[in-house]
């Protein structure tokens, strides 16, 4: 989020720290519901003009630099979700437990994005 939007801090501690950035599970839910809530405002801010512009980043994983339209890389960041929320309903469903529903139409804020 940090290239795509104002105010977004880069991740601290790059890929390889990831799962070491919150002590507890608490605190990491709570930071992920804070990122919803700021994700869903932005994304409902988003204008065509805006998806039509290019990005142009250096990936310190592939260390290149890249160029994509915004359109792209947004249709990427929510698609990326659907793939780890499938990861984590797989791993709970093999643990036994019953997650709730994952299905976007039924767990986004449509009225955050602009929606009824």
């Amino acid at each position: 989020m940090h290239r795509l939007a104002e105010g977004w801090e880069r991740p601290r501690g790059g890929i390889a720290a990831s799962t070491s950035l919150y002590d507890t599970f608490e605190d990491l839910r709570a930071a992920r519901e804070e990122a919803d809530r700021r994700i869903e405002a932005w994304a409902g801010g988003l204008t065509e003009a805006w998806l039509a512009e290019e990005l142009v980043w250096f990936s310190g994983a592939t260390a290149r630099e890249w160029r994509r339209p915004k359109w792209i890389l947004v249709t990427h960041l929510f698609n990326h979700g659907t793939h780890h929320r499938g990861q984590v309903h797989a791993m709970l469903t093999a643990a036994g437990i019953r997650p709730e529903d994952t299905d976007l139409p039924f767990i986004l804020d449509l009225a955050a994005l602009g929606f009824g």
